[in-house]
Parts: C-alpha cells; sequence; structure tokens
C-alpha cells in the first residue's frame, strides 16, 4: 500500500528526536527505519523491539510518573510501525485492524507530540474511514433496549429524599440555587440538541464509527472489587462480548474517548453551566458505556461533575461531604476516595456511624443531567444497557 494515501504532515525530524528517552542501541535501531529520509518497509522487526522496551517502560512503576519523553517515543514508534505494516503488507482489512490497533495504543499510552499533535487522531480517523468504505454493514445488529433491573438493588429501599429537579434552568438560577451552595440537583431538556441522544441508542453507528477502535475495559464488578482487572479490546468486541452478554461483567468506564475519537466528540456539547468554573480549561470529558448492573462503587471526586445520561437508565445515592466520618473511606491511599460501606447492604455492626448518613437520590433518565458538586459521595448503578458522559471541571 503507497503510505502517500496518508497525507497528514509527518515531521520527521521529531520522531527522530522523540527517542532520546530510549537507550543508545534502540536509538540506533529504530533510526535504521529511516535510511534516507524514508520509513523502510522492511524494518517490523526493528520497529517491534522498540516498542517492546518502551511498553516495559511503561508499565514500570506509578503510571503518574512515567517521563512525558517516554510516551512520546511510544507515540512517534507506534506511528512509524503502522507505515511499516503499511508499506510492507498486502492491503487487507486485517492489515487495517492491526494499524489501528497500534495507532490506538499509541493514543491510549503515548502521549502527542509536540510538533504534530493530533498525527495519531488523524491517523486513526483516516484509517477508520477506509475500513469503514470497506464494510458497508455492520455485523452486530442493533437490538431493541429492555429494562433489566429486576435483579438489583431497588433505590425505594434506601432511606432518603429526591434531589431536586429543574427544567432548563438560566446559568443565574443554577448558580444562585445550586452551585454558590453546592447543592446536587437534576437538570432536564439541556440536552435536547446534542445529536448522541438520536445517534448513539443505534449501537450500528456506534460500531460504524468507532468498532474496530481499541479502548479500555474494566472486567469484574467494580474498581474496589479484588477481582477487577482492565483488558484492551476493540469497541465492536466488547459490544459483542460484555454489552450484549451478561455472563461476565464488562465496562467501558472513565474514559476519554472523545479526545481519541473526535467523530464521537462531534455529537456532544459542553453544558453551558460548565463557564462557572474558576479557569478557563475545557472540562475534562469521559465516557461511561455498558450493560445493565455496573456498578460505580461509593467515591468522591474533587471537582465538579455533570453526569449526562445520553440512553439507559442509571440510579444514584448521594451524600454529603459532611457525612464522610459515617462512610468510612479506605485508609489506602489510592483508595482513600471510596467508602468501605455498601448502602445497599451496609454492615452495621462494622461500620456504626452509616444510620447517621443522610442520603439523597435520584433516577437518571435519557437525555437528563445530574450536577454533582465536588467532595459528594455518589453510588451509581445501570439499571439498563447504558451510555452516560461526565464533565469534572474546577
Amino acid at each position: 500500500m503507497d503510505c502517500d494515501l496518508i497525507t497528514f504532515v509527518i515531521d520527521k525530524d521529531e520522531l527522530r528526536s522523540a527517542t532520546v528517552a530510549i537507550n543508545p542501541t534502540l536509538d540506533k535501531t529504530y533510526k535504521s527505519c529511516f535510511q534516507d529520509s524514508k520509513i523502510q518497509a522492511n524494518r517490523k522487526l526493528e520497529i517491534e523491539s522498540v516498542l517492546d522496551y518502551l511498553h516495559d517502560e511503561l508499565n514500570t512503576g506509578h503510571w503518574s510518573k512515567i517521563p512525558i519523553t517516554i510516551r512520546r517515543a511510544f507515540s512517534a514508534a507506534s506511528f512509524v510501525k503502522t507505515i511499516i505494516l503499511l508499506k510492507s503488507s498486502e492491503f487487507t482489512d486485517d492489515l487495517l485492524k492491526q494499524c489501528l490497533k497500534t495507532v490506538d495504543l499509541g493514543l491510549l499510552l503515548g502521549a502527542p507530540l509536540q510538533v504534530n499533535s493530533e498525527l495519531l487522531t488523524n491517523c486513526a480517523t483516516f484509517l477508520s474511514k477506509k475500513l469503514n468504505e470497506r464494510n458497508a454493514t455492520c455485523e452486530i445488529q442493533n437490538q431493541k433496549r429492555k429494562h433489566e433491573n429486576k435483579d438489583l438493588d431497588n433505590l425505594e429501599q434506601i432511606n432518603g429524599v429526591n434531589i431536586d429537579t429543574i427544567v432548563c434552568p438560566s446559568l443565574e438560577t443554577f448558580n444562585n440555587k445550586y452551585f454558590v451552595s453546592q447543592k446536587p440537583v437534576k437538570l432536564q431538556d439541556c440536552v435536547t440538541h446534542w445529536p448522541a441522544l438520536s445517534k448513539w441508542p443505534d449501537i450500528t453507528y456506534l460500531l460504524k464509527t468507532a468498532g474496530d477502535r481499541t479502548v479500555p475495559v474494566e472486567i469484574g464488578s467494580h474498581y474496589a472489587d479484588e477481582n477487577w482487572g482492565q483488558k484492551l479490546m476493540t469497541l465492536k468486541e466488547f459490544i459483542t462480548n460484555y454489552f450484549y452478554k451478561s455472563e461476565d461483567l464488562g465496562y467501558l468506564a472513565q474514559h476519554n474517548l472523545f479526545d481519541q475519537i473526535p467523530e464521537l466528540r462531534n455529537d456532544i456539547y459542553i453544558p453551558e453551566y460548565c463557564c462557572l468554573g474558576q479557569d478557563d480549561n475545557e472540562p475534562e470529558i469521559n465516557a461511561w458505556f455498558g450493560p445493565a448492573k455496573t456498578i460505580s462503587p461509593l467515591h468522591h471526586d474533587p471537582k465538579n461533575n455533570f453526569l449526562v445520561q445520553v440512553f439507559g437508565t442509571k440510579q444514584l445515592i448521594l451524600y454529603s461531604p459532611d457525612d464522610t466520618f459515617c462512610l468510612y473511606p479506605h485508609e489506602s491511599t489510592l483508595l482513600s476516595n471510596t467508602a468501605q460501606v455498601d448502602p445497599f447492604n451496609p454492615d452495621l455492626d462494622k461500620y456504626p456511624n452509616f444510620r447517621n448518613a443522610k442520603a439523597v437520590k435520584c433516577i437518571l433518565e435519557a437525555g437528563e443531567m445530574l450536577y454533582i458538586p465536588p467532595k459528594w459521595w455518589h453510588h451509581v448503578t445501570a439499571l439498563e444497557k447504558s451510555f452516560s458522559v461526565s464533565f469534572w471541571w474546577s
């Protein structure tokens, strides 16, 4: 396949300089792929050795401690491997999928390059488009959604009051009644203009747009469970093996899907109320996509949060920061924002102060969004197949 089909700008000087973080031997191996300023089609083994080394470096120690130079080197090497594959192999669907997986790993584990920060994003868009052109129909047909909450804990058993509901308040009203006082509220008719509300319930659309993209999926009941883990798989594999099946629980949770796949980002808009924050940065936007019975255990976040329900239904229980003493947060640093108490099945002998906690609760339906102030504890359960989008901002 002729690599000139990929028309975005490639800064080869930056691709070369991105390897300064690796040892001299591998740096020499990497740069051998650029003989005569061209990426060489016969260098697959060399680039694989570079990626293997960098992958090990990425998995050494805590993620926050990984140098940005290592992550940029991984992004650059992922792009080089993609070009080598396209130049050295017969042009097939399997080749495109292999290349797309390579690019997505670069997006998930790497970091944007300094000169061409959108290189991998544009490359992924190009490859997805080529795959869609070759596959006009999807193998998985959209299925009618059903309420699947018969085996779930009932919100009515929680002793608490319902969260306020307000219909599309003005910015001034939301600020004065809820934002300033840091009070949760459910808002209706604020996202009716989102294309996602009509597009995403059609799973065929998600498959066509992003089915071959690699995403991280949580496996297990929830992140605080000892059997919890994470796997990388394509969105199509997730939908086939987890979204439509209930034997094993899988959840595409707290993932910045929209920076990875801009085509889906175009289907949503930042709520105007986010302008009330203290800085000018855009909110952090995450996707929460999964079957019924997915759970986010009782926890709190450090920022303001709008949780928008695109399709499906979720139930939420919230507790004020004033009730933290009653919720028994984990003592470990990693889980210090997560409570030990299960509000649906509390062990009152072990956690006696939970009797004094005052819950507020709500059912969040498609097209509604919930304002969760910073440090407010919240427990979230999907009552049916569900897609939510969260906006975190300061």
